[in-house]
């Protein structure tokens, strides 16, 4: 006799429960037809970012064209009724779907396995199914250690991994209908009433951030909803898998990592601080807990643009939250830091917009003359190269910050010889600065986000 539980999920299941789905802008490309052996298209991101409805729009996306239901599989590991998953809870599954729909057997299925690394040695499990499955298989996680360690081992070339962020800023304005799913205007083909919508909003994503489950709610109730996101994190995705010996001390460090959104966190102060406060711990431990929160999602730590490594061993890298709403919510009292969370959401947008690229390929620089920070470097830290740079600020009505803000560019510009940088301003208009055949290109925050890269 079957599982009754996952017998009852995959009956139960309907697209329909979900729509309307808020198209995502990642592209999974185009579905390969199900065969044995198909690349697995992986899915990653923080919990409740929205990896489940990618998949639901990928799904919604084969019915439309013409794909039986039957030929469907969808299911969800992260499921307390399961207990303990093993590859056997996996087989269970196919046994069900393929019990209920047999012509998927000879037609070709499509499977869709939501937070599968609940499943203890998924990674064998999975690779067992696409060699001997004619099917097309979709998979999604919580964690960046389905794509760095376990799918080098097991599949080596054989899935395609694909991150996907809280909402952008489009995704943001779209989800509450600001903007039509698609509109690819020029954010400069707005007119003035748009502009002055879409600069508020902008406002809004900075402080209320791209997690789906968080519209409309009231600031105390976000606030505490995103609180416990990264408390379900910290619990399941690092101390529960990674069987961390003091929760206390992740937990403290978790909320101290993304306190400093925006900034450089030193390891040794954090080291002093915690046992001040009668935590005892190591730099290797709080080491190891910060790679764990970049593994699960939670952050993301920048270093320095750099040719030697040794170099970037030892420097202090800056920490960005996964979302500005989260920053937010784990910030102090009274803490104003919206600058620090513009530069975060530009940081973010830089990985989405330049998928696949080598992720140390964003880094910060200090110029060779003077020492002068840039924010972002778009570029490649083995070559020496830099291709696109980047500052990012609050405001450029004050004449110091403008000269301060523009004389790094100017001087990095010519570092690497190239003819155009970028400022992108929270408050303040579209304009241009030129000198000796460089331009720097000044534009509002608002209007970046929404235009889409030629």
């Amino acid at each position: 006799m079957g599982n009754p539980v996952i017998e009852t999920k995959i009956r139960d299941f309907s697209i329909e429960d979900f729509l309307p789905i808020v198209p995502r802008e990642l592209d999974l490309g185009e579905p390969a037809r199900p065969k044995a052996g198909n690349l697995v298209k992986v899915v990653t991101g923080m919990r409740r970012s929205g990896k489940s409805y990618r998949l639901f729009q990928e799904m919604e996306s084969l019915l439309a064209s013409g794909v039986a239901r039957d030929r469907v599989c969808y299911f969800n590991f992260e499921d307390d009724r399961l207990g303990r998953i093993t590859p056997a809870t996996g087989d269970e599954v196919l046994e069900a779907f393929y019990s209920s729909h047999p012509g998927a057997v000879d037609d070709g299925a499509y499977l869709f396995f939501d937070e599968l690394q609940e499943m203890d040695g998924w990674g064998a499990w999975l690779r067992r199914i696409v060699d001997t499955t004619k099917a097309t298989i979709y998979v999604s996680g919580s964690s960046s250690k389905m794509l760095s360690t376990e799918i080098a081992t097991e599949f080596r070339g054989r899935a395609l991994d694909f991150e996907l962020l809280p909402y952008s800023f489009r995704e943001f304005v779209v989800s509450r209908g600001l903007l039509e799913p698609g509109d690819v205007r020029r954010a400069r083909d707005h007119d003035k009433r748009d502009r002055l919508v879409l600069s508020n909003a902008m406002r809004d994503y900075l402080e209320q951030g791209g997690f789906p489950a968080v519209a409309g709610l009231p600031a105390p109730q976000r606030i505490a909803l995103l609180q416990s996101y990264v408390q379900r994190v910290v619990s399941r995705d690092v101390v529960e898998r990674h069987d961390v010996a003091r929760p206390r001390v992740a937990s403290t460090l978790a909320r101290r990592a993304l306190g400093s959104n925006g900034k450089r966190m030193s390891i040794r102060k954090v080291e002093n601080d915690l046992r001040s406060l009668g935590m005892p711990t190591s730099r290797e431990l709080l080491g190891d807990l910060m790679g764990y929160f970049e593994d699960a999602y939670l952050l993301f730590r920048m270093r320095e643009f750099s040719v030697s490594m040794s170099e970037r061993t030892t420097s202090v890298p800056k920490v960005y939250a996964v979302d500005p709403g989260l920053a937010v919510a784990s910030a102090g009292a009274n803490v104003s830091d919206e600058g620090q969370r513009l530069e975060e959401s530009v940081y973010l947008e830089l990985r989405r917009r330049n998928v696949g690229f080598r992720r140390d390929g964003i880094s910060s620089y200090h110029t060779r003359e003077h020492g002068y920070e840039v924010d972002f470097v778009v570029g490649d830290v083995l070559e020496d190269a830099a291709y696109e740079l980047y500052q990012v600020t609050a405001s450029m009505d004050d004449a110091a910050t403008a000269r301060r803000e523009t004389r790094a560019l100017w001087e990095l510009m010519s570092e690497q010889d190239l003819a155009e940088g970028y400022i992108i301003v929270g408050d303040g208009e579209r304009r241009d600065y030129e000198r000796g055949g460089r331009i720097i290109h000044q534009i509002p925050a608002w209007q970046w986000f929404l235009d889409v890269p030629a």
